[in-house]
């Protein structure tokens, strides 16, 4: 595997250990609770910029993941997208879109990057 490859892989690790710190934090907690409770909102808030920090330098390192696999780059864009929110205009964050993204969207993209990272680990 070249250094390219090695980097990708490692960015990859970090965004599906972020995802999974999510849901852990979460844990048990209904809807309702989460949306009531500023710690967990933090600390979910945390891996979710996690992850779009990771997409950006994914996008950055091998820009030819947009031609290759365009639905994971368009993922990887909407991350960088809410990272930036979550950073930049935190008066903004609504909780119950942070709650959506956790049980909606990364399911979706985790499942993107196990399959991209068994095809790219073999180029």
């Amino acid at each position: 595997m070249n250094k390219v490859h090695q980097k990708v892989s490692g960015r990859v690790e970090h965004m599906l250990e972020a995802a999974q710190n999510a849901r852990a934090d979460i844990g048990e907690l209904g809807k309702e609770q989460f949306l009531t409770d500023g710690k967990t909102q933090r600390a979910v808030i945390e891996s979710i910029v996690v992850i779009g920090e990771a997409a950006n330098k994914i996008m950055g390192i091998d820009p030819t993941i947009a031609q290759s696999h365009p639905h994971l780059w368009q993922q990887l864009r909407d991350a960088y997208d809410m990272r930036i929110v979550l950073t930049h205009e935190y008066f903004r964050v609504d909780p119950l879109i942070v709650w959506n993204t956790v049980q909606n969207a990364l399911p979706g993209i985790e499942k993107l990057l196990v399959e991209f990272a068994a095809e790219y680990a073999d180029k």
